[in-house]
């Protein structure tokens, strides 16, 4: 009887329904088709030619899965993405993402803007780097360089225009921070309020929401700054972000930086939604 009943345990198990799965109900391969010929025409991928499988598996999981799933526009998708391959200097991917994005409509000037907000948190070289391809595409398309300016300050008010946003955006911690830094560190926090957020979030094109995204999407690329990672998925909710296009971000950088990273920044993520569902 024991057997017997053992064996009726484990017909019960293997006919329970299985868990459902937000992957169901569509065709994987078709949609990955059209939105990948929607950016890039009929271009096969080159990573097909002799990994058919992999290319496969990512074509299906980038273009099928991913952009299913992420609750973003199509310019903040594109932008979230350029900024991470920028990061990780994965400049192959990066000329086929910024020609796609030009393909579907997100415009030369916010790319370029979105390359531009990052050097604050990546430094120059990388930029500069990324640039020159932008630039190489951008002039396939026929677009003329050099783009229009977009700064918004001096360097007579960078610095007092930088701070005022600063502690605007962020509040009075802004202040705490700064009169608790000692003298020989305070220019780190001037070139940070003037270079940052003077130079850089002051300028025009993308809306505050978007440059959130950019900054959190790149540090959340980094991996090594769950601190400030913490504090701009604050900035990126107050700038108007739901929750749901915070996690939007973290899903279109999966594919680029892996899972363990990934991981990582939903846990911060959900760090702050229960913070701020408590107040």
């Amino acid at each position: 009887m024991i057997r017997t009943a053992l064996i009726c345990a484990c017909l019960v198990f293997l006919a329970a329904p299985a868990f459902a799965s937000t992957l169901d109900g569509y065709d994987r391969a078709a949609v990955a088709d059209e939105n990948y010929r929607l950016a890039h025409g009929d271009s096969p991928m080159p990573e097909a030619a002799n990994d058919p499988e992999l290319a496969a598996v990512m074509k299906k999981y980038i273009y099928g899965d991913i952009v299913r799933q992420a609750k973003l526009t199509q310019t903040e998708r594109k932008l979230v993405e350029i900024v991470v391959l920028t990061t990780n200097q994965n400049h192959k991917f990066l000329a086929r993402v910024i020609d796609g994005a030009l393909n579907l409509g997100v415009k030369a000037i916010e790319i370029r803007e979105a390359l531009y907000h990052v050097a604050p948190y990546i430094g120059f070289p990388k930029v500069f780097e990324a640039l020159e391809i932008a630039d190489e595409i951008f002039t396939k398309h026929g677009i003329a360089l050099p783009l229009e300016a977009q700064g918004t300050t001096t360097d007579a008010d960078r610095f007092e225009k930088g701070l005022e946003f600063q502690v605007k955006t962020y509040g009075e911690r802004i202040v705490k921070m700064r009169e608790a830094t000692p003298d020989f560190q305070k220019h780190l926090q001037d070139n940070l309020s003037a270079f940052c957020f003077g130079d850089t979030y002051t300028r025009g094109t993308l809306d505050l929401k978007t440059r959130e995204m950019v900054t959190m999407a790149v540090i959340g690329t980094l991996g090594t700054a769950e601190a400030q990672y913490k504090s701009h998925v604050i900035g990126t909710l107050d700038a108007g972000a739901t929750n749901e296009e915070i996690i939007g971000v973290i899903t279109v950088m999966n594919p680029y930086i892996g899972f363990p990273r990934t991981l990582n920044a939903l846990r911060i993520a959900n760090e702050v939604f229960t913070e701020r569902a408590k107040k």
